[in-house]
């Protein structure tokens, strides 16, 4: 048995699994964020996400939202329409292609958006004070090598992770 097939057997641990363990530290620090942005401005995950997006981005389509927050095209569609029945994003025709509309942030959306964003850098600093700076400085490059070799494992698949092939 290859040794990639061996580390995922059976006697795999979830509770030691590193990607468990990032879900379920994002999963914590999630909740309180939600909490706050669906109670104080009736938005759901996806309409925050795109909010945030479109807060960084303003004019990106429905496709580059997707991609930026990880989001289906139906969630994409759904959270858009969200956000401007609530008037916190505009929705316009695109120059080139007029299917291709571009959503904007407007004045109510950056009010709520500015809003949202003190409960999460609030979050933040409380992650991060309760490491030294030797950790903070190490976090980051970490975080980005992770993010890298998760986007080449997503690519190429399980079946090359399993068949013993080398990175």
């Amino acid at each position: 048995m290859p040794n990639s097939a061996r580390a995922l057997s059976p006697s795999l641990r979830l509770s030691d699994w590193l990607p468990y363990r990032l879900f379920l530290i994002t999963a914590a620090i999630a909740r309180p964020l939600e909490d706050f942005y669906r109670e104080t401005f009736s938005l759901n995950q996806a309409g925050w996400r795109i909010l945030a997006v479109i807060a960084e981005r303003d004019g990106a389509n429905a496709a580059e939202i997707g991609r930026a927050a990880a989001l289906d095209p139906f969630a994409v569609s759904r959270g858009i329409a969200q956000l401007v029945e609530r008037g916190f994003a505009t929705r316009r025709p695109g120059r080139a292609d007029r299917r291709t509309a571009s959503v904007a942030i407007t004045p109510r959306g950056r009010e709520a958006f500015d809003r949202i964003a003190v409960v999460g850098a609030a979050i933040e600093t409380s992650l991060l004070s309760v490491l030294s700076d030797a950790e903070r400085a190490s976090l980051d490059p970490a975080l980005r090598k992770l993010a890298a070799e998760s986007a080449r494992i997503d690519s190429a698949g399980w079946r090359e992770l399993v068949s013993g092939s080398d990175k």
